[in-house]
Protein backbone atom coordinates (compact mmCIF):
# COMPACT_ATOMS: atom_id res chain seq x y z
CA UNK A 1 0.00 0.00 0.00
CA UNK A 2 1.36 2.92 -0.75
CA UNK A 3 1.76 6.08 0.90
CA UNK A 4 -0.28 9.71 -0.27
CA UNK A 5 1.94 12.03 -2.21
CA UNK A 6 0.74 15.47 -3.35
CA UNK A 7 3.10 15.93 -5.68
CA UNK A 8 1.58 13.25 -7.51
CA UNK A 9 -1.72 15.09 -7.75
CA UNK A 10 -0.79 18.57 -8.17
CA UNK A 11 -3.08 20.96 -9.92
CA UNK A 12 -1.32 24.53 -10.23
CA UNK A 13 -3.56 27.20 -8.31
CA UNK A 14 -3.39 30.06 -11.55
CA UNK A 15 -4.67 33.41 -11.90
CA UNK A 16 -5.03 35.51 -15.18
CA UNK A 17 -2.50 38.66 -15.00
CA UNK A 18 -4.38 42.14 -14.99
CA UNK A 19 -3.05 44.79 -17.65
CA UNK A 20 -0.20 47.00 -16.46
CA UNK A 21 -2.31 50.22 -16.97
CA UNK A 22 -4.90 48.33 -14.76
CA UNK A 23 -1.94 47.45 -11.82
CA UNK A 24 -0.33 51.25 -12.13
CA UNK A 25 -4.22 52.59 -11.77
CA UNK A 26 -4.64 50.36 -8.39
CA UNK A 27 -1.71 51.43 -6.60
CA UNK A 28 -2.63 55.30 -7.44
CA UNK A 29 -5.75 54.54 -6.31
CA UNK A 30 -4.45 53.09 -3.14
CA UNK A 31 -1.84 56.11 -2.34
CA UNK A 32 -4.84 58.32 -3.45
CA UNK A 33 -7.14 57.16 -0.89
CA UNK A 34 -5.47 56.69 2.64
CA UNK A 35 -1.89 54.18 1.85
CA UNK A 36 1.54 55.45 0.89
CA UNK A 37 2.41 53.34 -1.89
CA UNK A 38 3.57 55.68 -4.48
CA UNK A 39 7.17 53.87 -4.69
CA UNK A 40 5.23 50.93 -6.09
CA UNK A 41 3.03 53.22 -8.61
CA UNK A 42 7.23 54.21 -9.30
CA UNK A 43 8.31 50.73 -9.86
CA UNK A 44 4.95 49.74 -12.09
CA UNK A 45 5.92 52.66 -14.33
CA UNK A 46 9.57 51.50 -14.54
CA UNK A 47 8.82 48.14 -15.37
CA UNK A 48 6.02 49.51 -18.01
CA UNK A 49 9.05 51.52 -19.94
CA UNK A 50 11.73 49.40 -19.18
CA UNK A 51 10.55 45.83 -19.87
CA UNK A 52 7.48 46.99 -21.72
CA UNK A 53 3.80 45.38 -21.07
CA UNK A 54 4.25 41.74 -22.19
CA UNK A 55 7.62 40.63 -20.96
CA UNK A 56 6.23 40.05 -17.60
CA UNK A 57 2.74 39.59 -16.50
CA UNK A 58 1.79 40.70 -12.82
CA UNK A 59 -1.36 40.88 -10.74
CA UNK A 60 -2.10 42.41 -7.11
CA UNK A 61 -3.79 40.75 -3.89
CA UNK A 62 -4.23 44.14 -1.69
CA UNK A 63 -0.78 45.19 -1.63
CA UNK A 64 1.14 42.36 -3.07
CA UNK A 65 2.09 43.10 -6.29
CA UNK A 66 2.97 39.94 -7.88
CA UNK A 67 5.20 39.20 -10.52
CA UNK A 68 6.12 36.39 -13.49
CA UNK A 69 7.53 35.29 -16.87
CA UNK A 70 4.60 32.96 -17.11
CA UNK A 71 0.65 33.40 -18.09
CA UNK A 72 -1.47 32.39 -16.74
CA UNK A 73 0.64 33.28 -13.28
CA UNK A 74 1.22 30.38 -11.19
CA UNK A 75 1.06 31.02 -7.75
CA UNK A 76 3.80 28.55 -6.67
CA UNK A 77 6.63 28.68 -9.78
CA UNK A 78 8.55 31.41 -11.25
CA UNK A 79 6.82 34.23 -9.10
CA UNK A 80 8.02 37.36 -7.53
CA UNK A 81 6.40 38.78 -4.79
CA UNK A 82 6.91 42.61 -3.82
CA UNK A 83 5.60 44.18 -0.70
CA UNK A 84 6.27 48.01 0.10
CA UNK A 85 5.79 48.64 3.72
CA UNK A 86 5.26 52.22 3.70
CA UNK A 87 6.04 52.30 8.03
CA UNK A 88 9.07 50.76 7.50
CA UNK A 89 9.66 52.50 4.27
CA UNK A 90 11.25 48.96 3.26
CA UNK A 91 10.62 46.17 0.30
CA UNK A 92 9.81 42.96 0.57
CA UNK A 93 10.87 40.52 -2.56
CA UNK A 94 10.17 36.83 -2.59
CA UNK A 95 10.63 34.72 -4.80
CA UNK A 96 9.55 31.48 -5.39
CA UNK A 97 10.25 29.02 -8.38
CA UNK A 98 8.66 25.75 -7.91
CA UNK A 99 5.67 24.11 -6.04
CA UNK A 100 6.46 22.49 -2.37
CA UNK A 101 9.57 23.93 -2.58
CA UNK A 102 10.03 27.03 -0.05
CA UNK A 103 10.36 30.72 -0.67
CA UNK A 104 13.97 30.80 -3.16
CA UNK A 105 14.92 33.90 -1.19
CA UNK A 106 12.92 36.40 0.77
CA UNK A 107 15.32 39.64 0.62
CA UNK A 108 14.51 43.27 2.91
CA UNK A 109 15.64 46.27 1.09
CA UNK A 110 15.31 49.94 2.00
CA UNK A 111 12.61 52.22 0.19
CA UNK A 112 14.88 53.77 -2.31
CA UNK A 113 16.23 50.73 -3.58
CA UNK A 114 13.16 49.10 -5.08
CA UNK A 115 13.50 50.08 -8.44
CA UNK A 116 17.66 49.09 -8.82
CA UNK A 117 16.84 45.75 -6.69
CA UNK A 118 13.90 44.84 -9.45
CA UNK A 119 16.32 45.13 -12.16
CA UNK A 120 19.67 43.41 -10.28
CA UNK A 121 16.78 40.44 -9.00
CA UNK A 122 15.64 40.63 -13.34
CA UNK A 123 19.11 40.24 -14.31
CA UNK A 124 20.15 37.26 -11.65
CA UNK A 125 17.14 35.22 -12.16
CA UNK A 126 17.87 36.05 -16.33
CA UNK A 127 14.40 36.84 -16.74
Amino acid sequence: MGSFDPRNSYTPLIASPRPWADIEEFYVLLTRDAFDQEPVVDLVRHIRTKYGEERFHALTSMHTLIVSVNNPIEFDRETLRIDYHSRENEWQFSYVSKPFKPAEFTRRYAGPLGIEKFGNFVRMIRW
